[in-house]
């Protein structure tokens, strides 16, 4: 499993590299956290590609990068769900806020075998809160580092 989920993990994470572009906004953290338990409702329904896509008009990062670490998501599902079965739903894990400007929610995808851990970071920029990162991958454990 391992050899998968760290390929969609690292392309997620490749993104907060990249120069800048125009998203959308979110206006209050009640609409981030609205946003992501739907998309979190959808990579709970195996629908990964449509997750991606509910995230993309908020992505603080290049489209196009974004859109390849879609298109790897997408191309490694059926890998995935071969080694941890099908998605069964998800849960919500916890919130975390640092200052003003951040907001980390964490939530894990429910499998057959195994749960996968999705994570969002969202950055308050001067017009509202939009994706600055997230990552989803087979490190578990780190849902218990605190």
């Amino acid at each position: 499993m391992s050899a998968f989920l760290p390929r969609t993990l690292l392309a997620a994470l490749a993104l907060v590299a990249l120069p800048a572009a125009q998203a959308d906004t979110l206006k209050s953290e009640a609409e981030v956290r609205a946003l992501t338990d739907k998309v979190m409702a959808q990579a709970g329904a195996g629908r990964t590609d449509d997750a991606y896509g509910m995230l993309s008009p908020y992505a603080l990062v290049d489209i196009r990068a974004f859109e390849t670490a879609r298109t790897n998501a997408r191309s490694s599902r059926m890998a995935i769900e071969a080694l941890v079965g099908n998605s069964v739903g998800y849960e919500f894990i916890r919130s975390e806020k640092v200052g003003e400007s951040l907001i980390k929610l964490t939530y894990i995808e429910k499998t057959e075998r195994q749960a996968i851990p999705w994570m969002f970071i969202f950055y308050k920029a001067p017009t509202g809160w939009a994706v600055s990162t997230f990552s989803n991958g087979a490190n578990v454990d780190a849902l218990f580092d605190r």
